[in-house]
Order: C-alpha cells, then sequence, then structure tokens
C-alpha cells in the first residue's frame, strides 16, 4: 500500500485507484510525484479537476466537448483509446462516419467483427456528438469474466470534456461515494443504474447552456 499520509486530494485519489486494483502501485507512485503540487481542486470544479488523476493514471477515455480538428479522426481515436485501455479482450476495426455534415450520420464500426453504428447528431465535423458517444459506449464492454464497464463522468458545462472511467460497478460506486464524483455508475451491462445528477429529471443534454450535440442520440 502507498502511504498517504499529508497528501493531497489528487494523490490521495491516485493511491485509492491502486488500492482498488485499478491500476499499479508503480503507477500511483508515478501519479503522486506528478501531482505533488496540485493544490486542492476547487469545490465547485471538484470532478472536473479530479478527472486530472484518470487521465495521469489511464483509466479514463476523454471526449472532448470543445471543437475538434476532424469529427471522424476524434470518434475513431476514442475507440482507439477505449481499446488500449481494456487490453486485448476488444479489437475494433473499420471505423467510418457516413453521410453529409449537417444531417443525421452513422459511425460504423465493428468490434471483434461484429458491425456497430451509432446515430450521430452534429452541424458541423468540427465538433463531437457526446450524446452518441453516451449511449453507445456500452458496445465496448471487455465481456467474458472481465466485470469492467465504461462509466461516465459528464463534463459540468456546454463545452467542457466528457471522461469514460473503466471500472467496475464497484470500484466505480466506491470513488463517486468516498471522493463526492460526479460519476455515473453503470451497472454490469453497461448502462446507467442510477442518476449522478441533483435533479432526478435532469439529463446530460439538459444540464445549464448544453450545446447541440451533447444530447442523446443513441447507437443501433
Amino acid at each position: 500500500m502507498v502511504e498517504n499520509t499529508g497528501m493531497n486530494t489528487y494523490q490521495r485519489l491516485a493511491v485509492r485507484l491502486h488500492e482498488l486494483g485499478m491500476i499499479t502501485r508503480r503507477k500511483a507512485e508515478e501519479a503522486c510525484v506528478y501531482a505533488a503540487d496540485w493544490g486542492e481542486p476547487r469545490p465547485e470544479r471538484r470532478t472536473d479537476e479530479l478527472t486530472g488523476v484518470f487521465e495521469v493514471c489511464g483509466v479514463a477515455v476523454q471526449v472532448h466537448g470543445e471543437d475538434v480538428d476532424f469529427a471522424e479522426g476524434a470518434y475513431a481515436d476514442i475507440l482507439e483509446v477505449a481499446e488500449r485501455m481494456i487490453g486485448g479482450a476488444v479489437a475494433v476495426t473499420d471505423v467510418a462516419l457516413v453521410g453529409e455534415i449537417g444531417s443525421l450520420r452513422d459511425l460504423d464500426f465493428k468490434v471483434n467483427g461484429e458491425a456497430k453504428s451509432w446515430r450521430i447528431e452534429q452541424e458541423s465535423d468540427d465538433y463531437l456528438d457526446l450524446g452518441a458517444v453516451h449511449e453507445g459506449i456500452a458496445d465496448l464492454l471487455p465481456g467474458g469474466d472481465d466485470p469492467r464497464v465504461f462509466h461516465c463522468v459528464p463534463g459540468d458545462g456546454p463545452c467542457a470534456d466528457d471522461y469514460y472511467l473503466l471500472a467496475t460497478p464497484g470500484q466505480a460506486a466506491a470513488l463517486r461515494d468516498e471522493f463526492g464524483l460526479r460519476i455515473e455508475v453503470r451497472g454490469a451491462d453497461g448502462l446507467p443504474v442510477r442518476r449522478p445528477w441533483p435533479c432526478p429529471d435532469t439529463a446530460p443534454d439538459q444540464r445549464p447552456g448544453a450545446m447541440p450535440g451533447r444530447g442523446f442520440s443513441g447507437s443501433r
């Protein structure tokens, strides 16, 4: 166990990731060194700032809320990172964004040879449909004896990045409860089991100031 006495919250989160079996001791120690001078997260930005630990430790997929260079390449990067994080049980191939810019489009790809398609709603090629990723990420489950799924850590604001934490439901719930993180804990099927937002009737696309393209589009 990594000693966490006198550590800041970022370092304690890295230690907890190790204790939960999500990262190696070495990775936790490296993260603690990296975050040694980070201070403390601001209360109103706690989740958004603590996701920096997830990035450093390589346990979450980042989905950009700001503009991207090319949507198809950005979607392909998301799928590639998710595939790499899972570690061999999932192979994603033949990624293609089909359709004309400004209309309904389809993100087609294969997971272990099985065809998948996400319906994409976006008005330009510079932004991602975060709702489509939110619903479709369940297509990327390790399966077998691996109980990990991707849990959504929604960004706070219309242009904030979303993150998808690869963890078991128990690990995600522990991090949510112990660190007060805004994590949408999902079940073994990769689907949400409870709403993490303060208002039970508020979905991600209904957050204050939400932009078009953050809404739910779905996968087929």
